[in-house]
């Protein structure tokens, strides 16, 4: 394959000859537009082969998709044989199975892999086939895309699905204690959050890694879950003015943001009316998410002023709601609905997208969400021909959940190119980012965008022409974010193709544990064995704080979500004896990405700015004596000419090179040593020749 991604299934003869046949499709584009002109026959044919080609790829995903569903149904079957007995050994037999789900997830990602490149290579092709024949088959072609479609091949399903079982492995039998709906009717929650860009290529490899730690969060367990529960769609609201936007932008203090927003499909009935404050003032300059639950047909009402917030408060009163959680409600339905009063604001921009969040039940101090199918789609009474509302609504009625919502007129429609990652930590419970995470989050598979926000994204993309301002990170999408594989990252396979986590085999890991559980016991039989010791007491209480400390960290390692509690840093003593096992190539220190805010830019630039102020100021005086002057004068606006063309270069210099320092987050000195004593310099001495 010359294209793409390069799978090392193509060593196996059933992969290989599963690729779409691109050199030959190509060679034969090439060929008959060599011999003659391209003709309805020579069209008629290269089709057939197009179409047997997606045929091929179409019928082996689905036949390698059902022999995954039928891998996974033998390991439910088997985990739930499991639990029902009493077995000799269980954590062994659940480690096997753990082993054996792990092998599928590999599976499932090199099969999502293996079908991105497919995708690719029909494109590339089309598109070469139009660029030759001057035709557009790539438009009329769409259709049969459709009828079997590479890009729309999912395999959340089987991720859900194993996510529960390995869950399940991981606690050796054990239910999670703790509510996964947990937080669904929260009415406020603050978080630290960061945002990260994932390219389609890498989108099931992260999802496999996150899932590896934490599990899929299923808010409702007690119905089967279907690809339309993870979809979730947001109606944004602003005004003609964009206030909203200009204030959530620019980061004013108590900037807000107001949406209305709902889970699953279309007939969804609970719509959450959510506002999100900057520095709120009522919780001590905080910035807080807060928001309410209406039905669907309270929400036009609520939105006009007919269903105010005390009449909210009364129907929640009435149903025996507890008077903190009535009082909260209150609060925030009044605050928007005056918002949406004084603000003149209207419905103007949805966001769509499908969400794969990743959290402990009951559990917000680590959560991990990743959105795909990022969709936006016009909603503003303004453009009256897209929306064709009957009457005054929240939203349109004639869009739904079904990406990639091909009936919508594309002058209406954005589909962002790359899947969004955002992690929340509590960390103002003292929450810091697990390892595994911080390692995904430095490893080749992300690219960080702080401060990306859905609602500027798309409000800058349909109206740029009425904003001041547009967000620094649309320059972001003109830049491969896609980077060279890292050693020992993410999801790979050995030689002899067994899977690799983190360059690292699952057993070894397993067997880490094991090592670090026996070491705890010995740990704990030296506690007693000191505390026996009546004469050596002194050397007694010393052993025993030693060995509280490696207990304590052990007991982290032990536990399969130790990564979520906040971890100290462990002493040289304390990890001399783990980590004695490990080669000198498993535990490279990982250089830790300066993290660049966009003010940083803005910086760079306005120093650029300064500096050319600056070169206009001294032409001008050039000009001047040019213009005025006698012929000294004239001599010393020439010096001044080449003076200000010299700052001016010098300063582009810089400004350039102090982007790539900060595109690349090189550390390095970004203040100019020389430059402004230099400039002083020559002014002096040009001050002193036109005073001679």
């Amino acid at each position: 394959m010359k294209y793409g991604l390069e799978l090392q299934h193509n060593i196996f003869t059933p992969w290989r000859l599963s690729y779409i046949a691109y050199d030959l499709l190509k060679q034969e584009l090439k060929t008959r537009q060599t011999h003659h002109g391209w003709t309805r026959r020579d069209e008629d044919d290269f089709i057939g082969l197009l179409d047997n080609e997606l045929t091929k790829v179409y019928d082996f995903i689905n036949a390698k998709l059902s022999e995954i569903d039928a891998r996974i149904l033998y390991c439910e079957r088997t985990i739930n044989a499991l639990q029902e007995s009493a077995s000799a050994s269980p954590d062994m037999n659940y480690g096997l199975m753990d082993e054996t789900l792990t092998e599928i997830l590999f599976d499932v990602n090199d099969l999502s892999k293996f079908t991105r490149v497919n995708f690719t290579a029909i494109q590339k092709i089309l598109k070469k086939h139009d660029k030759w024949t001057q035709l557009n088959l790539k438009q009329d072609y769409v259709q049969t895309l459709r009828s079997k479609p590479l890009d729309k091949q999912r395999f959340d399903v089987a991720i859900i699905y194993i996510s529960a079982l390995h869950d399940i492995c991981r606690n050796r039998g054990e239910k999670h204690i703790g509510n996964s709906a947990a937080g669904g009717n929260q009415n406020a929650f603050e978080r630290a959050t960061a945002k990260y860009w994932i390219h389609p290529d890498n989108v099931t490899e992260v999802k496999a890694i996150i899932m590896l730690h934490l599990p899929v969060l299923i808010f409702d367990k007690n119905k089967q879950w279907e690809a339309s529960d993870s979809a979730i769609s947001s109606i944004y609201f602003e005004n003609s003015n964009f206030d909203l936007y200009t204030g959530r932008l620019q980061r004013d203090e108590g900037a807000e943001a107001i949406r209305y927003r709902w889970y699953g499909p279309m007939e969804s009935q609970d719509i959450f009316i959510e506002r999100k404050t900057h520095h709120a003032p009522w919780l001590d300059g905080a910035s807080v998410k807060d928001r309410f639950r209406l039905k669907e047909n309270q929400v036009n009402n609520y939105t006009l002023g007919r269903l105010t917030a005390d009449s909210i408060a009364n129907e929640l009163r009435r149903k025996g709601t507890n008077p903190e959680a009535v009082k909260d409600v209150q609060f925030i339905a009044q605050g928007i609905q005056t918002s949406l009063k004084e603000k003149g604001i209207q419905p103007m921009l949805r966001a769509f997208y499908n969400r794969t969040a990743f959290q402990l039940p009951g559990d917000q101090r680590v959560r991990v969400s990743l959105d795909t199918d990022l969709t936006f789609i016009r909603e503003d009474h303004i453009y009256t021909e897209s929306c064709q509302r009957q009457r005054p609504n929240w939203r349109r009625t004639d869009v739904g959940i079904d990406y990639p919502f091909s009936y919508v007129p594309e002058k209406d429609i954005l589909r962002f190119p790359f899947a969004v990652l955002e992690t929340k930590l509590q960390t103002h419970l003292g929450q810091e980012p697990p390892a595994w995470l911080t390692s995904l989050l430095e490893s080749h598979l992300v690219h960080e965008v702080p401060r990306f926000s859905k609602y500027l994204h798309g409000a800058a993309h349909f109206y740029h022409d009425r904003l001041p301002l547009l967000p620094w990170w649309l320059s972001e999408l003109n830049v491969d974010i896609r980077k060279p594989r890292a050693e020992n990252s993410g999801l790979t396979r050995s030689r002899s193709f067994k899977p690799l986590i983190d360059g690292r085999y699952r057993r070894a890991m397993i067997e880490e544990k094991e090592r670090a559980q026996n070491l705890t016991i010995d740990v704990e039989q030296d506690q007693i064995s000191n505390q026996s010791d009546q004469v050596t007491t002194l050397l007694s209480t010393s052993s025993e704080a030693h060995a509280s400390k490696k207990k304590g960290w052990l007991n982290k390692i032990n536990d399969p979500y130790s990564a979520l509690l906040p971890m100290s840093k462990p002493t040289k003593e304390e990890t001399s004896a783990p980590q004695a096992s490990e080669s000198s190539s498993e535990k490279p220190k990982k250089q830790k990405k300066m993290k660049v805010e966009p003010k940083v830019f803005f910086a760079n630039e306005r120093t650029f700015i300064s500096w050319l102020q600056f070169s206009a100021l001294l032409l001008t005086v050039a000009l001047s004596l040019l213009n005025f002057g006698d012929h000294v004068s004239r001599a010393v606006g020439g010096a001044l000419i080449g003076l200000a063309t010299a700052v001016a270069a010098y300063a582009l210099y810089r400004f350039e090179k102090r982007s790539w320092m900060i595109t690349n987050r090189i550390e390095g000195r970004y203040d100019d040593v020389w430059g402004p004593a230099v400039l002083c310099i020559l002014l002096i001495t040009a001050l002193v020749v036109s005073y001679k």
